[in-house]
């Protein structure tokens, strides 16, 4: 994955073991009941499990369908618990009030192939020694497996003047012609809330649809303003995360952005070839000011950093940036994923007094 810029496949599919899985198909199909489910078939062998009578295999794609069914908000749904029992609401008449699905793209870009993908052919996968860029990339594409959303991973080609980081611009507009909305991440961001649509975040943000970029802002360290701000000491974007929406402007600026190095319409804009904060920096120091009214600025504290961190109050409300700490991106999609594991486990427990669990009378023989 690209390396993380400001202050910051698919084969997670076995990333949780074998055992959690296995129980969690026999015991959800349990907890549901049906007697057969019409569940589709998987492409690959690796794309999916034997159901229990054997005959019929389980897309994994159906499999996180199901885990998350209990637990995803709808797109308008008024309020949030978004840390245990802090509620956030929805501004009144949100925009978006269905599904968009396959009109929204998860897009990771990258100019090396994953680790996990070599290791895996090697014979060698090993969840517990998967590096953060692997942890990133299956977060980002288990997420969209569970609502819905087209997913790519873009293994690009470096540029011979550019930092790597400048693949951006121009993948981002190789692909937004087929979408409505691109939702880009850095390998060391994470979606918190895997149950949380990006149509609500878009409610939440009130992204109107003149917003071609939505993106958060980076930390202002008040004891070193000019780290992470322009040359008029204005923040910078962080380029970490990005929502871009398919409209009139979205093209001139990525193609703006993308040529902003060969110094024609940005005079002084190659100084961002190479040093930090590159792609960003340039997109801060010239583009946003000739499109303000197409960018969209989100606070730091919603879209960008994570509890913990010692500057400025980003503690990734929805997006984290692990700028630091890259290893705790493992951490949230592991425990995102054990709630959607183990939340049917329990209710088997819960729902089932005189089945599974047993009440006893006097302890007596």
């Amino acid at each position: 994955m690209l390396p993380s810029t400001g202050a910051r496949s698919p084969l997670f599919l076995l990333a949780a073991s074998a055992g959690c899985i296995l129980i969690f198909v026999f015991g959800f199909l349990a907890w549901q009941s049906p007697s057969r489910v019409p569940f589709p078939r998987g492409s690959t062998h690796l794309h999916r499990i034997m159901s229990s009578d054997n005959t019929a295999p389980i897309s994994i794609h159906e499999i996180i369908r199901l885990l998350y069914s209990p637990l995803k908000i709808a797109p308008d749904a008024p309020t949030f618990d978004e840390s245990n029992g802090t509620l956030v609401k929805l501004p009144e008449h949100p925009r978006y009030t269905k599904p968009l699905g396959k009109e929204i793209l998860i897009l990771d870009l990258d100019t090396r192939p994953l680790k996990s993908t070599a290791d895996y052919e090697k014979g060698k996968y090993d969840w517990r020694k998967l590096n953060h860029v692997s942890g990133g990339v299956f977060n980002h594409y288990a997420y969209a497996l569970v609502h819905g959303y087209d997913y790519k991973f873009v293994h690009a080609q470096e540029f011979p003047d550019r930092h790597a980081t400048w693949i951006k611009p121009s993948a981002l507009a190789n692909q937004i012609k087929d979408y409505k909305f691109i939702v880009f991440l850095d390998a060391d961001a994470t979606l918190r809330h895997m149950h949380l649509p990006i149509e609500w975040m878009l409610n939440y943000w009130n992204i109107e649809p003149r917003h071609s970029f939505t993106m958060a802002l980076d930390p202002w360290d008040p004891s070193a303003p000019q780290y992470n701000s322009d040359r008029f000491n204005r923040t910078y974007t962080n380029t970490g995360f990005m929502v871009v929406q398919n409209n009139d402007k979205t093209m001139e600026i990525l193609k703006a952005w993308h040529e902003c190095p060969e110094d024609t319409r940005y005079k002084g804009c190659s100084e961002w070839k190479q040093p930090k904060f590159h792609e960003q920096s340039a997109f801060g120091e010239y583009v946003r000011y000739d499109y303000e009214d197409y960018i969209m600025e989100l606070p730091c504290a919603e879209a960008n950093g994570f509890p913990g961190v010692s500057i400025s109050n980003c503690q990734g409300k929805f997006i984290r940036h692990y700028w630091f700490d890259k290893s705790l991106v493992k951490h949230d999609f592991r425990e995102n994923m054990m709630q959607a594991i183990t939340l049917p486990i329990q209710r088997i427990f819960a729902e089932n007094s005189g089945g599974v669990v047993v009440t006893t009378g006097k302890n007596e023989i």
